[in-house]
């Protein structure tokens, strides 16, 4: 924990001791030589409960979630009906309770997700919905956007955002570049992203209310970024694990697997996110997980749905991407930088305080493969080991 070796003494859910030497206790969990931090939180990943319980159940989510690391998860819940007004956001608070992770409800930013008209912001949010979204999918239209930064801003609650505009390339499958035309797929390409993000901007500068942009994937992105901090916008920006750890070319084969949004893209936009983050530019990242069955994945690549099962690998893949100098920076935004970018209380590790933990390392089987996810998209194992120890959430205790 912070690049020293302690030892942390827990009663009745609460921490009692931190110190340098074991503690004697009733019971004792090693993770000598392992990364102690807050418990993570995930800032954005998608539930399909209720509606399409075969992909994914609260219960079989919230298992993939603690197996990742995760302790909170901000959750876009429900295809029938989506979570577009408060009785969905108060049925999905009761539905967690008594689960291993606390679950904190999205709410809908537009009707049905059509990004034509304001769903029920201010009852969403008084019913427990930490934020308004309408997910990783297509831009809303501008009015509707500029009127959602304003509102959301009016109730401190942020409205996060996805920069992708689809008229640049109808049915786009993958990044545009070389990979795209081999493959002989339709590409996205970059300015679908950063015209849609430079928009988002502008609206916020003439609004003067911050902007919360959930899942960038180019190079120029980080610069367009960097560029509107300096002019004074109040910007936070959040990243798939999937784009910091993956480029286009894994899906040379085909592997539908690989199919996500916001896309893969070079390993030049990869290195670009990865040296943002390790800077600190990069406020969170979301593991966006998203479950499908056989029936939506197994398909010919065009037709296969977009999104990739993240929870499963999500520890080993990652611990596979960084090395033991960067995990410290990739650990602290999952923990801390989620939080901040969800404008949720944060989590500490004190004497006296809650336990709150999430324990990794190297030598740690990444048992994810073997349970949690109902989902046929899992992520494919990492060639290197690493998995989870335990989550700790008060008097529960996660492990496997």
């Amino acid at each position: 924990m912070n690049g020293s070796n302690v030892s942390i003494r827990m009663v009745d859910g609460k921490i009692q001791e931190i110190g340098n030497e074991v503690v004697s206790s009733d019971e004792v969990i090693d993770a000598k030589g392992g990364f102690i931090s807050v418990g993570w939180c995930d800032s954005y990943s998608v539930l399909p409960d209720p509606g399409a319980e075969w992909k994914e159940r609260i219960d079989t989510f919230a298992e993939a979630a603690g197996l990742a690391g995760f302790t909170q998860a901000a959750v876009f819940a429900g295809t029938d009906p989506l979570p577009e007004n408060a009785s969905s956001i108060t049925a999905l608070k009761q539905r967690s309770q008594n689960l291993p992770i606390d679950v904190l409800p999205l709410g809908t930013a537009s009707e049905s997700r059509w990004g034509k008209e304001m769903a029920e912001v201010n009852d969403m949010r008084n019913a427990g919905a930490v934020a308004q979204t309408d997910g990783i999918i297509a831009h809303g239209s501008d009015s509707l956007r500029s009127k959602l930064m304003e509102y959301c801003n009016s109730l401190d609650i942020p409205y996060l955002i996805h920069p992708y505009n689809p008229k640049w390339v109808a049915g786009g499958q993958i990044h545009e570049g070389y990979i795209n035309v081999n493959l002989g797929l339709k590409g996205i390409p970059k300015t679908a992203e950063t015209t849609a993000l430079l928009a988002d901007i502008e609206v916020a500068k003439w609004l003067n209310v911050p902007l919360r942009v959930l899942g960038i994937s180019t190079k120029e992105a980080v610069e367009i970024i960097d560029n509107a901090r300096k002019d004074g916008v109040n910007i936070k920006v959040a990243v798939p694990m999937m784009n910091l750890c993956f480029t286009e070319e894994n899906i040379e084969n085909f592997d539908e697997r690989f199919k996500v949004m916001p896309p893969l893209r070079t390993k030049e936009d990869r290195a670009a996110l990865r040296l943002a983050l390790m800077q600190g530019k990069i406020d969170a990242i979301c593991a966006n997980h998203t479950p499908e069955d056989i029936e939506s994945k197994k398909l010919e690549f065009e037709y296969a749905a977009f999104g990739a099962a993240t929870y499963s690998g999500f520890i080993s893949q990652m611990m596979a991407s960084f090395t033991d100098d960067e995990l410290p920076q990739v650990i602290n935004v999952l923990s801390n930088g989620n939080r901040n970018f969800l404008n949720i209380p944060q989590v500490v590790i004190g004497i006296g305080e809650p336990a709150c933990l999430t324990v990794i390392s190297r030598d740690s089987e990444d048992r994810s493969y073997k349970g949690g996810t109902l989902a046929y998209n899992k992520l494919p194992q990492a060639d290197k080991t690493g998995g989870l120890i335990c989550t700790v959430r008060g008097n529960l205790i996660y492990k496997k």
